[in-house]
């Protein structure tokens, strides 16, 4: 009995010595760079979600473990505990947000309607009528979501923005719906000059990480941790990094 009692402490010595759980953070392999970047093994190595989340578990003093799920699943893995934490969403974005707990605003992103630099500016909804548009699958777009359920503008999916601007080039799409961190980083990586971009003529959506609701104490913490990323200024110095200053409006934490 007395070997065995001290196996069991040996055991729970580890368990504390070992620290708190890491933080279960879904990063999907369809956020486009640079919101995430993966390797050839689709794991992630690099990008402003894994820079945000890696200082989250840094001022936590918690380590990060990263989750890449298809799009289509992230919701869910969130509801059923099985996930802690997915950034760059918005309750506008998913079919059920009250099953979620959000964070503050931490950045508004412009959203881009992507064209062949010959073609003509796209400044309303009408000029998409019987267009094909290139955009994301698993992604939800909001103001265009009529139009594509009664058909008068044709959604084409695709796993990532570079698999759309290609098709874009050889004249498969008309246009390609993007954001503008994602088409500047491409730019500014590619050097492409095939392409001319118009803004979506709805207001920049604020940009959340959605939390758990399996752990109320947790989510709280986290949600507070992000609050301080942003107010020291450090996801406007990362989104800087990637694409210059003045393209962001970082949402003031409340």
């Amino acid at each position: 009995m007395r070997s065995h009692c001290l196996v069991l402490l040996f055991w729970a010595q580890c368990l504390v010595a070992a620290g708190p759980e890491p933080i279960r953070a879904v990063v999907s392999e369809t956020n486009t760079p640079p919101y995430a970047i993966f390797n050839a093994a689709k794991e992630l190595q690099a990008g402003l979600s894994k820079d945000i989340i890696d200082e989250l578990g840094l001022s936590l003093g918690r380590a990060v473990s990263y989750l890449n799920l298809p799009r289509s699943r992230v919701e869910l893995w969130l509801q059923d505990g099985k996930a802690d934490l997915a950034c760059f969403l918005s309750p506008d974005w998913v079919p059920d947000p009250d099953s979620l707990h959000w964070t503050d605003p931490l950045f508004s992103t412009q959203q881009l309607l992507v064209r062949r630099k010959d073609n003509t500016i796209i400044t309303a909804v009408q000029h998409l009528a019987g267009k094909r548009v290139g955009t994301t699958r698993g992604f939800t777009y909001p103001e265009l979501e009529q139009v594509f359920r009664l058909g008068d503008v044709i959604r084409d999916d695709a796993h990532s923005l570079e698999s759309n601007l290609l098709r874009l080039k050889q004249g498969r799409l008309d246009v390609v719906m993007t954001v503008d961190l994602s088409y500047h980083f491409y730019l500014k990586t590619t050097g492409d000059d095939s392409f001319a971009a118009d803004p979506l003529w709805s207001e920049p959506p604020a940009v959340y990480c959605a939390l758990s609701r399996h752990n109320p104490q947790q989510s709280a913490v986290l949600k507070a941790g992000f609050a301080q990323l942003v107010q020291s200024g450090f996801i406007q110095q990362r989104l800087a990094f990637y694409m210059g200053s003045g393209q962001h409006t970082v949402m003031p934490a409340n």
